[in-house]
């Protein structure tokens, strides 16, 4: 347990600092369609070389399904960052981060509606308490949300949710016994075979070198923070597993006020100190009621 919770932080810090690389990205090329395709061409290009070499021959007894898995984390993923990036216009990643904990909304839904899993009334206040802390999130400084972002905000939990389900279920398909070299094999070889389908779509795009450089950042701390979640799914489970995650939301805050220490504003909101106090509360209720929903089901 204590490796997983150490894999879940280690996500979560990763995680932060790619949002806070993509922001950037964001700011000089305004489209979040050009770095999904140029951060998956990044980590298509540094995973492929290692994929046949860590390819677990324990697959090829299971390979029609984890195809089928892959195909299905491929979809979900890529709709996810499409939403993450697109919302990123008029949500900042401080925020965003944050807001991502409402996965477990998601979660609670897909318990209830497909799974037909019945939620006690304490899962359903922690529920309440992340919802409340979102809200209070859209009132402690910078842009009120737009229509248009809370759509995509609803389309990047939904597709993110579904994307943390897949990857629980692929990490666990080899079997082996060690989790974390299932975890790089895994990783490695879903983000080369997503490289390779993305190829095609550079077309679309007139590029340099320049903008695979500056999507760099952003696709070798998603790529770290990727196995690192593999590592916490495998271990801890889906659920408890975006527990350990809710201290991403207080990590994105530290690093929103650093970089506005150190002059980057532009990768941020500028807001006043109290703002910032009422974002790091609603980030604390937030990862508060998702302990409380994991608690429960204990």
């Amino acid at each position: 347990m204590f490796l997983g919770i150490v894999a879940g932080l280690a996500c979560a810090l990763f995680q932060s600092v790619s949002y806070v690389c993509s922001a950037g990205f964001m700011l000089r090329y305004k489209s979040s369609l050009r770095l999904v395709i140029f951060s998956q061409l990044v980590m298509g290009a540094f995973c492929l070389p290692f994929a046949p070499f860590l390819f677990p021959p324990q697959l090829l007894e299971c390979l029609p399904e984890f195809i089928l898995w892959v195909i299905a984390w491929i979809g979900c993923f890529t709709v996810g960052q499409i939403g993450f990036f697109t919302t990123l216009r008029s949500i900042e990643a401080s925020r965003m981060s944050s807001l991502l904990g409402l996965k477990i909304l998601v979660l609670a839904m897909i318990c209830v509606l497909f799974a037909g899993t019945p939620l006690s009334g304490l899962q359903w206040f922690a529920v309440l308490l992340s919802t409340v802390a979102a809200v209070g999130m859209n009132w402690s400084g910078g842009a009120h949300f737009t229509r248009k972002g809370l759509f995509w905000l609803l389309v990047t939990l939904i597709a993110y949710s579904l994307t943390d389900m897949v990857e629980t279920r692929l990490v666990l398909l080899p079997k082996s016994g060690n989790i974390i070299r299932d975890s790089f094999a895994i990783g490695t070889v879903c983000y080369a075979v997503l490289g390779i389908l993305t190829l095609p779509l550079l077309a679309r795009f007139r590029w340099s070198t320049r903008q695979f450089v500056k999507a760099a950042p952003f696709a070798v701390s998603w790529y770290l923070s990727q196995v690192a979640l593999f590592v916490c799914f495998g271990l801890l489970g889906t659920v408890f597993g975006n527990v350990i995650q809710a201290s991403r939301g207080l990590i994105s805050i530290a690093l929103g006020i650093l970089l506005l220490h150190y002059g980057f504003g532009r990768l941020d909101a500028r807001i006043s100190r109290a703002m910032w106090l009422r974002r790091a509360a609603a980030a604390i209720l937030m990862a508060a009621g998702i302990i409380l929903y994991s608690l429960a089901k204990l």
